[in-house]
């Protein structure tokens, strides 16, 4: 009978074999995306660094990240996160009850109820946000509806192009991509959670805060990576919608990179959006403590 030493010798090479062949299984479609990723973001870094103007030498140079710290930038830069921070708070105002009420008051309508969240994205943004512009112009439906009703005499500038406007489009594109990661935190709970503590008392509120919030801790970091970065790197609405006043910073870096042909200025726009998203990744992992979570 072999020892147990002998046995596990002839068995670490055939471990050894199986761990190369997963390491080369997963290395060509890894490598491939990192190439599409790592390459251009190289490019991207190079330019940044360099005199890139439509009648730019190419040399090394520091002045593309002092561009982007000129006031107008940062006006621009503090439109972006106001609007994107109140367009992820109405998403959040809506995804919770909508989730909460389709994992677990929807019945046998649970399945059609997230098809249709799912169906409803399934719509050409371009064609969403024309749409919107019908809606909220000032020969629009409500304009045109609120003016019959007599409630008022003139048209409202203010729905649209504005940030109203912006918020409005950007949480209607995104809400199937808030509801649905947070739908499927709470499909975790235990059901009896909830009816203890409707049992004792507790209201909607409290059984938000002490039960559907902390749970569902994982659900709300997804939504955060999911939604709320591209919200604030989304060019089409304010593009369409937002007009002066609701522009954002991927509007004015697409402006950089295609109108003016300040392709370093543009790059470093890039790099500034790109570490400001990192941070808030960063943060909403610290506060939802995902890491003790899981332990």
């Amino acid at each position: 009978m072999p020892d147990l030493e002998t046995e596990l010798s002839e068995r670490r090479p055939h471990k050894r074999r199986r761990n190369w062949g997963s390491f080369l299984y997963m290395a060509g479609p890894v490598g491939f995306l990192l190439l599409l990723f790592a390459g251009p973001m190289a490019i991207l870094v190079l330019y940044s660094f360099q005199d890139r103007g439509r009648a730019g030498t190419g040399a090394w140079t520091l002045s593309n990240y002092q561009t982007v710290t000129q006031p107008f930038y940062w006006r621009v830069a503090l439109d972006t996160l106001i609007i994107a921070l109140w367009a992820m708070a109405v998403l959040l105002l809506i995804a919770y009850p909508l989730a909460y009420v389709i994992a677990f008051k929807s019945g046998g309508w649970e399945i059609p109820l997230l098809l249709m969240l799912v169906l409803s994205d399934e719509l050409n943004p371009l064609i969403r946000i024309f749409a919107w512009k019908t809606v909220l112009g000032r020969q629009g439906v409500i304009n045109t509806v609120l003016q019959w009703l007599h409630v008022i005499d003139e048209p409202l500038d203010w729905l649209l192009f504005t940030k109203f406007t912006v918020v409005v489009v950007l949480s209607v594109s995104w809400l199937p991509y808030t509801v649905i990661p947070i739908y499927a935190a709470m499909k975790t709970i235990d059901r009896e959670l909830i009816e203890a503590a409707q049992d004792l008392g507790a209201g909607w509120w409290t059984i938000f805060r002490k039960i559907l919030l902390p749970l569902t801790a994982a659900g709300f970091m997804a939504t955060v990576i999911i939604v709320f970065i591209p919200i604030l790197s989304d060019y089409a609405a304010p593009v369409l919608v937002g007009g002066t006043e609701g522009i954002m910073i991927s509007a004015i870096i697409g402006d950089e990179f295609l109108a003016r042909g300040q392709w370093g200025i543009g790059s470093a726009l890039t790099f500034v959006l790109l570490a400001v998203s990192s941070g808030i990744v960063w943060l909403s992992y610290k506060l939802t403590n995902l890491r003790k979570l899981q332990a």
